[in-house]
């Protein structure tokens, strides 16, 4: 007769998977990035009838080739479309409107530009393919 000797007990120790556990929470908090967004404040969306909404508001066009128009007339440089527009007065509405193909960035760097100036309410228009808003 053969006996059979007793199979030791298996202990799972838990210790190994709690630091493994410690140590992926560790990479994920490392990994992760903590951005702080910002947003830009921006005026609610009024009627537009050309170039200037009414007498209390500019307009200010950014073209795909770099330049500008502030109402109506052409700007080569970022800095002088501000000046222009500051010179009408800093309470002034702004509508900026960007054509197509303009980089998003750019416009988000003229809206910083503008409230750098005291032109804080900026209302902002995309402009389609054929020009109009």
């Amino acid at each position: 007769m053969v006996l059979r000797q007793p199979r030791p007990k298996l202990v799972l120790s838990l210790t190994p998977l709690i630091d493994v556990v410690f140590i992926l929470l560790i990479f994920f908090m490392l990994a992760s990035q903590f951005v702080d967004w910002r947003q830009i404040e921006l005026m609610p969306q009024a009627q537009v009838s050309g170039d200037v909404v009414d007498d209390q508001t500019s307009s200010l066009q950014l073209r795909n080739d770099g330049s500008f128009l502030v109402n109506g007339q052409t700007v080569d440089e970022l800095g002088m479309a501000v000046g222009r527009l500051k010179s009408t007065g800093s309470d002034r509405a702004v509508f900026l409107s960007p054509e197509d193909t303009v980089q998003i960035q750019y416009v988000v760097d003229v809206v910083e530009a503008l409230n750098e100036a005291g032109l804080t309410k900026v209302q902002l228009s995309l402009v389609e393919a054929g020009g109009q808003p």
